[in-house]
């Protein structure tokens, strides 16, 4: 048995308030009384010191013990009564509208873990659960909230307790979607085409739902969360506090006049949002997106801020960015990325400052689309233009630069370029680019048939990925490092 349970169990841990939850205890009776040697298979937050009310630490401490539960598990069971559970605390604001049960909902539909989510007989989800289920419906494909028994829920999670003390080769996959098949189906169900130059963007954050039982935030503890994201280091942590950052929002909705007073920090908390969740892979979930809270933010602009020309105000270059990132594991690329193209050209067009980095985002939309010498025209450029600069921003062009010689056949020159450009990148502040850099000079290593290096480097990068918490560079890394074993066997 795996030292981290493979299942995750999900509850209000009481119902009601005192009360503990009777099925929790037959779940316990079904794997076994407290775990000694031999973990239980399921995640149980009985079984943590850590998570006791005797415990010193802070409920966001617990909050994140119990998320990377969630992260490590194989799988994720929820039950569901009808309290939205226990409010978390964060340091410098007190009580926010967010529970421990639905920060682990949350973060399995981040991961999109196979996920088993049951309403226990005899409840029906309050007001602020509802609203909460119909938030996070869309990232579960699954979700069937018809009411079940005792028997029958501890029937299907004895099966998985099952499922998971088989060898791993005897078992059966657990239900996930395919990647390209899924955002295929989600982008011509949710997107529609738009003239970029006249129109906003289709697609809206949680698909503009917004949810009425939370009450008007203090603009000063949004302010705070939001800050004690920026400043932290690990992106699965940051992107929870952006989160909450978000569920106090939606006390105030942008669209309503009485609170136009929070439209910057709506527009801050969907800005964080993206930058964090692209490092986090968020480019095939939709509603959850970095390109729907790009659309949102849009609509914040064109419609709720005093601009002469609203259209002049969509963020191009992240819009570009996000379809190029969807287009990368979609199974119609093409389609995406033109439109990835026509966005960062309108950016560039309508930038009267410095396009550096909107040309850097252009060459990598080139490249996808196969117009190699354009992509390394725009990547030259953008490396003569950062080489008196230095340093992050220097190394990160001669990343790029790098790895495109790389793909389109000039390995050597390629590989120096990725070389130097790291060297600069490990000699700045801290810079999440560096782990993207480093698996791209793994790739590059390996094309050059210097397989050691390769693995090398991709094992530390591997590790790095995982203390920050760059989740969308884990999956590829690992891909890689199984294709180098075999040829170094």
């Amino acid at each position: 048995m795996s030292q981290n349970p493979p299942i995750f169990l999900s509850s209000c841990f009481a119902d009601p308030p005192g009360t503990r939850l009777r099925i929790r205890d037959r779940v316990q009776d079904l794997v076994g009384g407290l775990p000694t040697a031999h973990p239980r298979p399921i995640w149980m937050a009985e079984d943590y010191p850590e998570l006791r009310p005797q415990s010193h630490w802070g409920d966001f401490e617990k909050t994140e013990f119990c998320l990377e539960g969630v992260r490590r598990a194989e799988c994720f069971v929820a039950i569901i009564t009808e309290r939205h559970g226990s409010s978390i605390a964060i340091d410098g604001v007190g009580q926010v509208p967010t529970s421990f049960f639905e920060a682990e909902l949350f973060e399995a539909a981040l991961l999109g873990k196979p996920s088993f989510i049951f309403l226990l007989d005899g409840y029906e989800p309050e007001g602020k659960l509802s609203s909460l289920l119909k938030l996070l419906a869309p990232a579960f494909p699954y979700l069937d909230l018809t009411p079940r028994s005792e028997d029958e829920i501890l029937k299907k999670i004895d099966r998985l307790v099952s499922h998971f003390q088989r060898p791993r080769l005897l078992r059966r996959i657990l239900p996930l979607p395919n990647l390209n098949v899924m955002v295929d189906a989600q982008f011509s169900f949710r997107h529609r085409p738009y003239d970029p130059k006249s129109s906003l963007p289709p697609l809206r954050f949680l698909e503009g739902q917004l949810d009425p039982t939370i009450s008007e935030p203090d603009a000063s503890h949004t302010e705070t969360i939001l800050e004690q994201a920026r400043e932290e280091e690990n992106h699965q942590v940051r992107l929870t506090l952006v989160w909450i950052a978000v569920r106090t929002l939606m006390g105030a909705p942008f669209h309503d006049p009485k609170f136009r007073n929070f439209i910057p920090l709506w527009e801050r908390a969907l800005n964080a949002w993206t930058s964090n969740g692209g490092w986090y892979g968020l480019h095939g979930h939709f509603p959850l997106s970095c390109l729907a809270a790009l659309g949102s933010v849009s609509e914040i602009r064109a419609n709720f801020e005093e601009r002469d020309d609203p259209m002049q105000a969509i963020p191009h270059g992240g819009l570009a960015s996000s379809y190029y990132n969807v287009a990368k594991i979609s199974g119609r690329p093409t389609e995406i990325s033109k439109l990835a193209l026509m966005h960062i050209q309108l950016g560039i067009e309508s930038n009267l400052g410095d396009v550096t980095n909107q040309t850097a985002t252009r060459a990598s939309i080139f490249l996808q689309l196969g117009h190699e010498d354009a992509a390394l025209k725009d990547y030259q450029l953008v490396a003569e233009r950062r080489k008196d600069q230095g340093g992050l921003a220097y190394g990160q062009a001669l990343s790029e630069w790098g790895y495109a010689l790389v793909k389109t056949g000039n390995k050597q020159d390629g590989v120096a370029y990725m070389e130097q450009g790291l060297d600069l990148l490990n000699a700045s502040p801290k810079s999440d680019f560096r782990v993207r850099a480093m698996r791209k000079l793994a790739e590059g290593y390996a094309r050059c048939l210097k397989i050691k290096a390769a693995l090398d480097l991709a094992t530390e990068t591997h590790d790095l990925a995982i203390r920050i918490g760059t989740y969308d560079q884990i999956g590829p890394l690992e891909r890689f490092a199984k294709t180098l074993d075999k040829f170094r066997l």
